[in-house]
């Protein structure tokens, strides 16, 4: 196996594309550049961009036409829909997840596939934060009108809930080490599939758009947490409880009904 071949395996294969320190190097330098890579390429990556440079024609002939089609197709579907209803949508995530949108603009590529590591099998798009950048999918569940901007924002807001810290991932972690218990696994990921999911459905249903199952409904992204967020953070949602109420009674719930 030669050193490229032994590069795109250790770095492109087995590596997470969010979390490689590599990788995150590389990203941070690569949407710097231009089209030409001939010069001034760290030594760091040269062998990697040697491998990126050799297949390119073959890329560029075979994949990329159909590729390009599709995610111009893509952006032309949802940008004017996008643009109505994303002022709306961060008024309402950050009023429930008490933290201020990044004050610079978030950057978001879209590729043909968002493979972010091998445990990705579903190609889902995702994230890496400070700063946040987006790496969005035109393939998936995008014949779904409405999903593909349901999942932008979903992911797009990810720097403001924190497994550990923040407002939301601060009260999941405050009521669980008040009562000695660890809370359940990535609830402060399943709080933003809800909020962002039902903000969502609530403003694409006001703009004509039929949408009345969520991505977390349709896929059974944490369907064992789901009836709790629906009967909980519901009244949170429409502020009839704070998060912290809602948080308490759903932990207490769910620990209840696992122990049965």
């Amino acid at each position: 196996m030669d050193r490229n071949a032994k590069l795109l395996q250790k770095n492109l294969v087995q590596e997470d594309l969010r979390s490689s320190d590599y990788m995150s190097n590389f990203k941070e330098w690569i949407i710097t550049q231009d089209e030409s890579l001939d010069d001034n390429i760290p030594e760091t990556f040269q062998s990697h961009v040697a491998m990126l440079q050799s297949v390119h024609p073959v890329y560029q002939k075979y994949f990329w036409p159909e590729h390009q089609s599709v995610c111009q197709s893509v952006i032309a579907d949802n940008i004017s829909l996008l643009r109505k209803v994303e002022s709306d949508y961060v008024d309402q995530i950050t009023t429930l997840t008490r933290q201020f949108w990044e004050f610079t603009k978030i950057r978001v590529d879209l590729t043909y596939v968002a493979k972010a590591s091998k445990w990705n099998l579903r190609n889902r798009p995702y994230t890496s934060l400070f700063p946040t950048h987006v790496v969005m999918n035109a393939v998936g569940e995008n014949k779904v009108q409405g999903n593909w901007i349901e999942l932008l924002f979903h992911e797009s807001a990810h720097h403001l809930i924190l497994p550990g810290s923040y407002f939301v991932g601060g009260t999941i972690n405050d009521y669980a080490e008040s009562k000695n218990i660890k809370p359940p696994r990535q609830l402060w990921h399943a709080y933003l599939f809800y909020f962002t999911g039902q903000i969502a459905k609530n403003l694409l249903n006001a703009e004509g758009i039929d949408y009345p199952v969520t991505y977390m409904e349709r896929n059974r992204v944490f369907s064992k947490y789901f009836p709790l967020l629906e009967k909980h953070l519901t009244p949170y949602m429409n502020r009839e409880a704070t998060l912290a109420e809602a948080t308490s009674i759903f932990i207490r719930e769910y620990n209840n009904g696992q122990q049965k």
